[in-house]
């Protein structure tokens, strides 16, 4: 029998390396950014700027927006500046936002849940990251900001699905986007549908990514009519500061010339539609994200020449431009191990924000956190079956969340898994995603993993040749495992009998599940960001002092969702932040 990890406790198990980010500045040679140093100034009034209002907003995703709204409902002036046209990660996601403790979703679905089962449950998933207040808070405050997004216009829907997916069929709109369906999570916390995904068209719900249109537009179209000023294609390169420190502005890039702005633009739109024809899943994904960044660093080169202009900030900066996992000598500094899956987000997610509240005397963290995708349901067929590493042992309940799985086979497995199945099981997970069972994205990579990519042999020893895993571990293990799916044994990793399916018909399969697997790539981002004060979103020194001025949100701060990753709650944590930050701007002095 394989030796139990506990999956509450895995996380102590992750050498995560603190320290390589501290006090770095742009002549550091790991700085890895065009973000400047802060420029100084003597006399703020004295500075030729060419905007101002009370808040700047650095990045305008599903942070940045929800933090624009917010700061105009709290009567504050906002200008908000992204770098290309706005969106971010939060448009290029599957629109998908965590939320409980009785949502008017959850209420119209018959779900039962509140404040204190969504933190037992969150608890599990976010350890320490955050303080227990902060963790209650967010889901205190989550069935209103749901409320609050409703009122906005934002279109979601109580369809349930009721079992274990990493993403539903496209009729459904509220799913278990978590692990709350299996032990020991369960035992701890009910299980509670908090996957709330805006709704689209039927068609359109086919893919996976490129849906949070339907949580962003509505917070967009709310904020415009309340008097946001939005500059697009616009680049903050510095933080302008007094001599006391405080934040005051910032300098941005922006084209003067509306012929080299159309060029630029048209070659941008060429990528675009690149990275939206194909799913990060799917097969021959990677030549499409290398001929789309090759047209992006065609298109950057047309920004070269761009004007300089300074915009004042009379109550603060907020810094929300997300990750930086397009960053990849940012990656290999700090998360070598994940350089070689793939990055989930948008070239915007290149550590600018990070690095622009590092020059302003923010401190960076947890840096070296990365959530890893390795999602093998559906076809639930897949998930009955068994997944072992290269030494022929089981480590996870096959049934747990994809980042949940990806993390462990990365960190622990040493990026080393193999799906194991046999004749019955193969064949019904093809059944599994017929129709309409699955997205097309899904039915395509269950075909692949199958037909074409699996290892096969008429006997277990010829199959643990083919795969390098020793005969006796893989014998015992799936002799424990069948004695789980017959009910004879317990589970160490807690998977029910009706989650198990015996290993007993040849031929046997073997498929790849580790990152090297290219043709089902494993997707990522970044978890890691500046230290905020969790009851305002300040951004933190070395002193653990507030920088006045500056807050972060979203993947620039470290949040609830900086720790372990279920779906929706990156969403989720940017709106909570945002809000967060923009009622403490307009408290400021």
């Amino acid at each position: 029998m394989a030796a139990c990890i506990n999956p509450l406790l895995a996380d102590t198990i992750l050498k995560v390396q603190k320290g390589k980010n501290m006090r770095l500045t742009p002549k550091s040679p790991e700085w890895f950014s065009e973000v400047e140093a802060a420029l100084t100034v003597d006399n703020v009034d004295a500075v030729s700027w060419a905007y101002e209002a009370d808040a700047i907003i650095v990045g305008l995703g599903g942070a940045g927006v929800a933090c624009a709204l917010q700061g105009l409902e709290e009567g504050l002036s906002v200008v908000a500046i992204d770098r290309f046209d706005g969106g971010g990660a939060t448009v290029a996601s599957g629109g998908v936002i965590y939320a409980g403790g009785g949502t008017a979703i959850q209420q119209a679905a018959g779900i039962d849940d509140d404040v204190e089962n969504m933190f037992n449950y969150l608890k599990m998933e976010t350890g320490n990251i955050v303080k227990d207040s902060t963790l209650r808070d967010f889901c205190k405050e989550s069935a209103p900001t749901i409320d609050w997004m409703i009122s906005h216009g934002t279109d979601l829907r109580p369809t349930l699905y009721p079992h274990k997916t990493s993403f539903p069929a496209p009729q459904y709109f509220l799913y278990h986007s978590d692990n709350s369906l299996i032990s020991p999570y369960r035992d701890k916390a009910r299980p509670a549908a908090r996957g709330h995904r805006g709704y689209v068209p039927f068609e359109q719900g086919k893919k996976a990514m490129g849906l949070g249109n339907a949580l962003f537009n509505p917070l967009l179209d709310s904020a415009r009519k309340l008097g946001l000023d939005v500059m697009t294609n616009t680049e903050v390169r510095q933080m302008v500061t007094d001599t006391k420190g405080r934040v005051v502005g910032v300098k941005a890039l922006r084209f003067s010339n509306d012929e080299t702005l159309q060029a630029y633009l048209k070659v941008r739109g060429k990528a675009s539609k690149l990275l939206s024809r194909i799913a990060p899943a799917i097969p021959g994904s990677g030549f499409f994200l290398k001929k789309a960044r090759k047209l992006q660093a065609e298109a950057q080169a047309m920004a070269d020449g761009r004007e300089e202009i300074f915009i004042r900030a009379r109550k603060g900066v907020v810094l929300s431009a997300g990750g930086f996992i397009f960053n990849k000598k940012m990656l290999e500094h700090y998360a070598p191990k994940y350089v070689g899956a793939y990055p989930l987000g948008t070239d915007g997610d290149s550590g600018a924000g990070i690095r622009l509240g590092q020059t302003a005397g923010g401190i960076a963290d947890n840096m070296d956190r990365v959530t890893a995708w390795r999602f093998i349901n559906p076809p639930l067929s897949f998930a009955r079956g068994l997944i072992v590493n290269q030494q022929g042992k089981r480590f996870i309940n096959e049934m747990s969340y994809g980042a949940t799985m990806g993390i462990e086979i990365i960190e622990n497995q040493n990026g080393e898994a193999w799906l194991i199945l046999d004749k019955p099981l193969a064949m019904q997970a093809l059944e599994d995603v017929k129709g309409d069972k699955a997205l097309n994205f899904q039915r395509i990579l269950a075909k692949i993993a199958v037909r074409f990519t699996s290892k096969k042999a008429n006997t277990l020893e010829g199959l643990c040749e083919k795969i390098g895993v020793p005969i006796e571990a893989l014998r015992r293990e799936i002799e424990d495992y069948n004695g789980i799916a017959t009910g004879r044994n317990n589970d160490p990793f807690m998977k029910t009998r009706d989650d198990a399916a015996e290993i007993v018909k040849p031929p046997f399969y073997a498929i790849n599940v580790g990152l090297s697997a290219k043709l089902l790539p494993c997707s990522t981002l970044t978890l890691g960001g500046l230290r905020v004060d969790e009851k305002t979103g300040a951004v933190l020194n070395d002193s653990g002092k507030p920088v006045k001025g500056l807050y972060a949100a979203g993947r620039n701060a470290i949040g609830v969702a900086s720790w372990r990753y279920v779906s929706g709650l990156s969403i989720a944590d940017g709106v909570y932040s945002g809000r967060r930050a923009a009622r403490a701007m307009a408290k400021a002095t």
